[in-house]
């Protein structure tokens, strides 16, 4: 049997452009997370793959591959245990969403604009959950998830406390005793205000964000605060 172009492993056909769905791809799993959409565009121009059809290396030796120009050294072996082949559009973009989820932009900040060192650097450096000057109330402004150790968990656990949803009714992470760590009491607490709130109400961190802390539910927990 002949192999043509498009059945050769790693190489798409000419006359098929491979990359036409990797922008509304990328999109969509970076919903809650425009600045992941921009680094895909200044990585790769959301391109999974060279003009030639194989897959897209860049970098030094090239050895960063795909979307998000991800190291093949530092990170193949994590990717495979994973189950994420970083040479696929869709794993290369799976193994981003976890990068993003434990790093967020910091493996790519070099395509995003530096921005003024207020609310974002204090969140990374205090110890205390970050205010809103204009008000001075406090306001969560990183995601947050399970297994996490975070300043702004106390923050997250004291606003579902406070709204009704306990994390727990006495011992760590109850009202007066939060805690900076997200346990799954911590998680099923966010789960009952995604679900009251018509933000998630099934699925799982990854696929819909249902447990996780992103932008749409501090956003709801932060009108709370505002309150």
């Amino acid at each position: 049997m002949t192999l043509s172009l498009a059945t050769m492993p790693g190489v798409v056909g000419a006359a098929v452009n491979p990359n036409a769905d990797v922008e509304p791809l990328v999109r969509a799993a970076f919903a809650d997370a425009p600045d992941m959409i921009a680094v895909a565009k200044c990585e790769s121009g959301f391109r999974q793959y060279a003009d030639s059809g194989e897959v897209l290396h860049g970098g030094g030796g090239g050895k960063y591959i795909g979307i998000f120009q991800i190291s093949e050294a530092v990170h193949l072996s994590e990717a495979t245990r994973l189950g994420d082949d970083i040479m696929t559009t869709a794993g290369n973009i799976a193994y981003a969403r976890h990068l993003y989820d434990r790093e967020g932009t910091t493996p790519w900040v070099s395509c995003l604009p530096k921005k003024p060192p207020v609310a974002e650097a204090s969140a990374d450096t205090t110890p205390v959950p970050v205010t809103n000057r204009a008000s001075d109330v406090p306001r969560l402004t990183v995601n947050l998830r399970l297994g996490m150790t975070h300043p702004q968990m106390k923050l997250l656990q004291r606003l579902l406390n406070g709204a009704g949803y306990a994390i727990s009714a006495g011992g760590p992470g109850s009202a007066g005793n939060e805690t900076e760590y997200f346990g799954a009491l911590s998680r099923a607490a966010v789960r009952k205000f995604q679900c009251a709130k018509g933000i998630a109400c099934g699925g799982d961190e990854a696929s819909t964000g249902y447990g996780r802390v992103g932008a749409t539910t501090r956003a709801a927990l932060n009108a709370l605060a505002a309150r």
